[in-house]
């Protein structure tokens, strides 16, 4: 990594020092206890810990993760480390785990510097240095739905998108097993990443398979090497708690919580819900159906909840949905097992569980925006899609973001960075336009945000889950457009 890619990682990790004080979410108290839990306990108890509410319910990884923080962290403040059923916090503890998201992203750095190497060598000089850095910049050391989630919000999304993107251009490359590796990482670091395994999977495979001159046409060695790194890796993280699988798993899992989160997720489930909130009032109102209080879907709770018309959706049912839509983009990347077709693949397959997925959080976009931003070095088409998924995908995270003193904060980052990449873009491909649905549809934001934000807060503050569907109602209409984009792209 050369001192220019030191450089830009200074220079975005100043800017985010501006956002310390902001608003921080029960993530921040999340994390916290994820720190006393493994500081305090020996690994056998970290899954079983549940004095407060916010149990650990990522893999073992991630858990050695918040042990290493944990052992530098009581230099900030000893109280932090203390396990308590009522949030901790203060000043150090706050300096503390803000500084620690801006130097993890330090690995996002690396990555984009991988990226950027990546990108030369396969362009051909296509593009210029500096616009290849400032996309890169925008769309991962800088990307806006990084800013609202991770440095605002609170997560640490900007290393775990860092070891994605050292996956994927290894596979891109050629260099498998370093990618099956880094993939194995991410896995048990987050395994909301599961959803590119299918992809990963078939294109590993295949690229293994039909080779002249060996056995059966399978190249032996290489998946002999790529398999054993795998294992190696999950055999590392599951190893010591091999005894308490059922319980990681029932953490890692919680399918109770039900099929939609509290803040929907501008997805299918959305425009599936809001058809039986619909179908349920014409019913109630034309007497056929008994009438009640407000609509299960809309408590705004994270519980299970019946539909009153429509069928209930259980996990088996939308895992099946998802299969049956990715079937397709799995075959035509059996087929065909180039590198340009594995990353659209990735993109499809985040994609395609984001829209169809069980209990899928908002923040999932950001999954799908990591393969696609690669995307953008191919040509103009893709390029224009990710720049309107990427506006709108951001564009949703919004609700993450509902105290008064963010009202401002969220509109300068989207606007700031996506102003930025609009300048980058239009200098690597000229006559990349938005066609005419696209520019109504980012018009019709500025209406939508002053209706969600402003009006029904105003003159109806009493319907607080109202704003919210609104959010998931338009966006989702905009992530299905970009979606059929992509899937006929394939």
């Amino acid at each position: 990594m050369d001192v220019k890619w030191i450089e830009l990682y200074f220079l975005t990790g100043f800017l985010k020092l501006f956002l310390f004080h902001s608003y921080h979410s029960t993530d921040f108290e999340v994390h916290r206890n994820w720190l006393a839990i493994t500081h305090s306990l020996p690994i056998d108890k970290w899954y079983y810990e549940a004095t407060s509410q916010w149990t650990l319910d990522y893999p073992p990884f991630f858990a050695w993760f918040e042990y290493l923080l944990s052992t530098v962290a009581g230099y900030f403040d000893p109280g932090m480390l203390e396990i308590s059923e009522t949030p901790y916090f203060n000043r150090a503890t706050l300096l503390f785990q803000r500084s620690s998201v801006i130097l993890s992203d330090i690995l996002l750095c690396y990555a984009c510097s991988r990226v950027f190497r990546y990108v030369k060598t396969v362009g051909g000089g296509k593009f210029s240095d500096l616009d290849v850095k400032m996309m890169l910049t925008a769309s991962f050391m800088g990307c806006a739905g990084l800013l609202i989630v991770d440095h605002v919000h609170f997560q640490y999304n900007g290393f775990l998108s860092g070891i994605f993107l050292l996956s994927l251009v290894n596979v891109a490359s050629g260099n498998i097993v370093w990618g099956g590796f880094y993939f194995s990482v991410l896995l048990n670091f987050k395994h909301i990443y599961l959803y590119c395994a299918p992809v990963y999977f078939v294109y590993m495979l295949r690229v293994h398979m039909f080779h002249d001159n060996k056995f059966l046409g399978l190249d032996l060695v290489g998946l002999i090497k790529l398999g054993g790194c795998v294992v190696l890796v999950f055999a590392a993280s599951l190893g010591p708690f091999i005894q308490h699988l059922p319980q990681i798993l029932s953490r890692l899992f919680p399918v109770q919580r039900g099929l939609c989160h509290a803040y929907w997720a501008p997805n299918f489930w959305t425009l599936y819900n809001l058809l039986d909130i619909s179908i349920s009032k014409v019913l109630q109102i034309l007497r056929l159906l008994p009438k009640s209080g407000v609509h299960p879907l809309m408590s705004g709770l994270v519980q299970q909840a019946d539909f009153l018309v429509l069928p209930n959706i259980s996990p088996v049912h939308s895992a099946t949905l998802t299969l049956v839509a990715l079937t397709p983009v799995l075959i035509k990347l059996f087929k065909n097992p180039s590198p340009g077709q594995f990353l659209k693949s990735a993109t499809a397959a985040a994609f395609t569980s984001f829209l169809l997925g069980y209990h899928v959080h908002e923040k999932a976009i950001l999954v799908i925006l990591v393969p696609y931003a690669m995307l953008v070095f191919s040509d103009v088409e893709h390029a224009r899609d990710y720049y309107f998924l990427s506006f709108h995908g951001t564009y949703s995270l919004f609700p993450l973001l509902f105290e008064a003193q963010e009202f401002l904060v969220k509109i300068v980052i989207l606007l700031m960075v996506h102003s930025f990449m609009s300048i980058t873009l239009s200098r690597m491909y000229p006559d990349l336009k938005l066609n005419m649905f696209e520019k109504l549809y980012l018009c019709g934001l500025v209406f939508h945000f002053l209706a969600a934000e402003v009006l029904l807060p105003l003159f109806l503050p009493h319907l607080e889950f109202l704003p919210l569907l609104l959010y998931s109602a338009y966006c989702s209409l905009g992530v299905g457009y970009s979606y059929i984009r992509l899937y006929t792209a394939l």
